[in-house]
């Protein structure tokens, strides 16, 4: 059998779809020119591939086979995704769990996680902890507390499909995987409470994967019964109530993108929610968008994307050295860097 060079694995790879960041984000540090020439270097490039991305590794080594996803679609739960090949729902349920397993091994296993704990215990432990309010950052902190990693997908295999958020288990753990960025926290508070809330109500099988791909405009709105669930649990962890609905008095200014952002402001610390939450709790209850996302733009100084926020707290737990230095140097390649 006569072992494909480099190149071809790379054209291979680029002919499934497969971006070109995400190639080079796989490809090992130590391959040259002159591992070309040697055949267990061929043979461990292909295994180091695959493993990354969740590819069958004996499809990689013959010249003629065509790349095989070691996950199958039937492994994944796909929300609001209805125009995605079978080639692109396997790639992205392979790599989400080869991304999983490699962030699961870099992070300490917690004593317990929340896996049947109610959205209120969870927003009452965190209240009691001298938060304000349930936001983005006391999110991270419980997660990484109880050994869920989070992290945002600076890398995709796709690039012409973009996730909101990815939950997978693998064996009695789970890893979150954002993906749509904000240059606010409360949208992104919101996906992860969201998917906090999958594993929260036990949503997931060992080795399933759900995947969200919610587009912006229907931002809390539900779209089957595990995501009705899934929603309620989270609004009621940033909110205190399930069904939180937020609207205008016949003459409030809330109307208004200052106006709102002026009020929620004002009233969001009293009723310990985060004010760029109760600002889209009224988008979603008056379906006034504009003035929801143009409050964001007034309570928040300072806007800077979240997923630099979310992946310099990953940075900071996760045990790169507890990897192979392989899979390590991938991880940072899907983190990004700030400065991008």
């Amino acid at each position: 059998m006569t072992s494909p060079t480099s190149r071809e694995l790379k054209d291979r790879l680029g002919a499934l779809g497969m971006s070109a960041d995400v190639v080079d984000a796989v490809w090992p540090a130590w391959w040259s020119d002159e591992a070309e020439g040697s055949p267990s270097a061929r043979t461990e490039l292909r295994f180091g591939v695959s493993r990354r991305l969740g590819i069958d590794p004996r499809s990689l080594l013959g010249a003629d086979e065509e790349p095989r996803f070691l996950w199958g679609g039937h492994e994944a739960r796909f929300k609001n995704l209805s125009d995605a090949s079978e080639v692109e729902r396997t790639g992205l349920t392979s790599f989400g769990r080869a991304v999983a397993s490699i962030l699961l091994q870099a992070t300490p296993p917690a004593s317990r996680g929340i896996g049947g704990t109610a959205a209120q215990t969870l927003r009452d432990a965190i209240l009691a902890g001298g938060r304000q309010f349930v936001d983005l950052q006391s999110l991270l902190t419980v997660c990484w507390g109880v050994g869920i990693p989070v992290i945002y997908l600076r890398v995709f295999p796709w690039s012409a499909k973009r996730m909101a958020a990815m939950t997978v288990r693998v064996g009695e753990r789970s890893a979150i995987l954002l993906g749509r960025d904000s240059e606010f926290p409360a949208p992104v508070a919101f996906y992860l409470a969201h998917e906090m809330g999958h594993i929260g109500l036990d949503h997931l099988s060992p080795g399933e994967a759900i995947v969200n791909f919610d587009p912006s405009e229907r931002a809390l709105d539900p779209a089957d019964e595990e995501e009705s669930k899934a929603d309620r649990f989270a609004i009621e962890l940033l909110t205190g109530r399930p069904d939180l609905e937020v609207t205008e008095a016949e003459d409030s200014a809330a109307a208004s993108p200052g106006g709102l952002a002026d009020v929620v402001r004002q009233e969001g610390p009293g009723l310990h929610i985060e004010p760029g939450t109760l600002a889209l709790c009224f988008g979603y209850s008056t379906q006034n968008w504009e003035a929801a996302f143009g409050a964001l733009k007034a309570i928040y100084a300072s806007p800077a994307p979240a997923w630099a926020a979310v992946n310099a707290v990953a940075s900071s737990q996760l045990q790169f050295d507890s990897v192979p230095h392989d899979a390590s140097r991938f991880l940072t390649a899907v983190l990004g860097s700030p400065t991008e």
